[in-house]
């Protein structure tokens, strides 16, 4: 593989797809040569057919990883760091320990956490730090914002977007399963929109919208939440991303032990699909009250979506609108703030107080999903020991009973895979 006549240096937390489209713009081509030229696709032009798999958002084989740091001359540690694959030690839905995939393409493929098809993103992030090079080409577009559980910017003080304002259409979608939409487009500078404006004819591709994404600071058009609602949503995304940062805090308090953080965002994962299935349960739960009403009309629309789904023919999927993290930063932030409050419980018998209304009431309603939720490979031991307990009645917690095999050695075992005790103090950083 031939280098580059040009190159560029990676931008904290760049996404490979975010790459490429600098990468592209600095040297004047589209995105899909440059995913060519750096032997990330073997295909050929095949006029609008062309894509780059979205699997290589996540993975790269060894031999991708060190073509493509020959051909842009990179480091293969960096062009590791570009993908999502890098995050999987600290953010469980990724992790093969809680989403068991057998490749990198069924990983991606069907995970609603991550998205794949189309990003969030701060529009001042997207204008850059001032430097040349970010003046020309743009800022980063993030790796987090790939992960439903960052919805907020904390430097900016704003939800993340996910549409357009000018074409209202989610931006980058893409036809097909392709990190990159519009691949061959080389029009675009990379910080604006890739969406195609209008459907596309027989034999023709319509144009994108083209609008810019990037904003400066001042120039925020988006309606803001309430200030107590932003400033709860805004400790939460800061708490959420100390447990992504790798050199960030570790361990975290879980229904009264000391987590793994990659543990803690599974668990956050199967509490959303309960919240979502037992609502309005957990309404009281809430941090404010325009985040309650925004979930009361959300979770009504999931619950005529599951309605309708399960009245199908067929493979029903009928969990999805339950499972399914909200794409609206909003709403994402109003959930998972349930979730944390749920999982800060002081120990076990807290904890079991706070969700087993929560339990009644899925199991009322899916008996399968909510049992789906609760299952070894899908949350945390401490988790699993709270919410496989009976359903019918609260028995104390030394006659808890879990559906599903305990590890050997009873209690003892956790501790030897990384779970411990929480004392109640802040858990101390990695190194």
């Amino acid at each position: 593989m031939r280098p580059l006549p040009r190159s560029l240096d990676p931008l904290p937390d760049e996404t490979l797809a975010g790459y490429i489209l600098r990468l592209a713009h600095r040297l004047g081509t589209s995105p899909g040569a440059v995913a060519i030229r750096t032997g990330l696709t073997g295909h050929h032009k095949e006029n609008v057919l062309f894509r780059v798999p979205i699997r290589l958002l996540h993975h790269l084989e060894p031999e991708q990883i060190q073509a493509f740091a020959r051909a842009t001359r990179l480091a293969p540690e960096e062009v590791s760091c570009l993908l999502t694959s890098s995050l999987a030690e600290r953010y469980g839905p990724l992790s093969e320990k809680f989403t068991p995939r057998k490749s990198a393409a069924r990983m991606v493929n069907d995970n609603a956490w991550l998205l794949t098809r189309t990003p969030r993103y701060c529009p001042q992030c997207l204008v850059g730090d001032g430097s040349q090079i970010q003046q020309l080409h743009g800022g980063s577009w993030q790796r987090s914002w790939r992960l439903p559980p960052v919805f907020a910017c904390t430097k900016h003080r704003r939800l993340l977007r996910i549409g357009c304002p000018t074409c209202r259409q989610h931006v980058h979608t893409v036809e097909m399963n392709s990190i990159i939409a519009r691949p061959w487009d080389e029009d675009l500078h990379p910080t604006k929109c890739r969406t195609t404006a209008a459907p596309r004819t027989i034999g023709r591709l319509q144009p994108a919208c083209g609008a810019q994404l990037a904003e400066p600071d001042g120039a925020l058009s988006d309606e803001l939440p309430d200030v107590r609602t932003l400033e709860h949503l805004l400790g939460l995304q800061r708490r959420l991303q100390d447990l992504l940062d790798p050199v960030g805090l570790a361990m975290t308090p879980c229904v009264g032990w000391l987590i793994p953080a990659a543990d803690y965002f599974a668990d956050l994962r199967a509490l959303l699909g309960l919240v979502f299935l037992s609502w309005p349960v957990a309404r009281s739960f809430a941090a404010t009250p325009a985040l309650a009403e925004a979930l009361d009309h959300d979770a009504e629309q999931r619950h005529a979506r599951a309605t309708v789904l399960r009245g199908r023919p067929g493979k029903k999927r009928s969990s999805r609108p339950y499972t399914d993290p909200p794409l609206d930063p909003l709403l994402m932030g109003a959930v998972l703030g349930i979730a944390e409050r749920l999982l800060d419980a002081d120990d076990e018998e807290q904890a079991r107080e706070r969700m087993l209304p929560l339990i009644h009431q899925a199991s009322n309603v899916d008996y399968a999903l909510s049992f789906y939720l609760r299952r070894k490979a899908w949350i945390s031991f401490p988790l699993r020991i709270v919410a496989m307990n009976h359903v019918n009645h609260m028995a104390p917690m030394h006659k808890i009973t879990a559906r599903g095999p305990i590890p050997k050695g009873g209690r003892e075992e956790p501790k030897s895979k990384g779970y411990r005790r929480a004392s109640r103090s802040r858990p101390e950083p990695v190194g």
